[in-house]
């Protein structure tokens, strides 16, 4: 299963289940989305962010930090 797929999955979970339950106790937190979705939520976003950070970094990027780094030693 795609992130993608997977992110759809939980969007369709969330809108299928019903509404959270009311806090009985005023300032009890109450969860807005059930665990298990939390749960699938936490994975897909993980995996997104695991494969973001091994991406390499976009040449533009690397050029404005050399200009970056090039101004600083200028005025030491």
């Amino acid at each position: 299963m795609t992130m993608g797929e997977e992110a759809n999955k939980a969007s369709e979970e969330a809108a299928a289940s019903p509404g959270r339950p009311e806090a009985g106790i005023p300032g009890e937190h109450v969860p807005a989305l059930d665990p298990k979705i939390q749960d699938q939520l936490g994975r897909v976003f993980r995996s997104f962010c695991d494969d973001l950070v091994h991406q390499p970094m976009p040449d533009k990027l690397l050029v404005l930090l050399a200009r970056l780094e090039a101004k600083q030693r200028e005025k030491k």
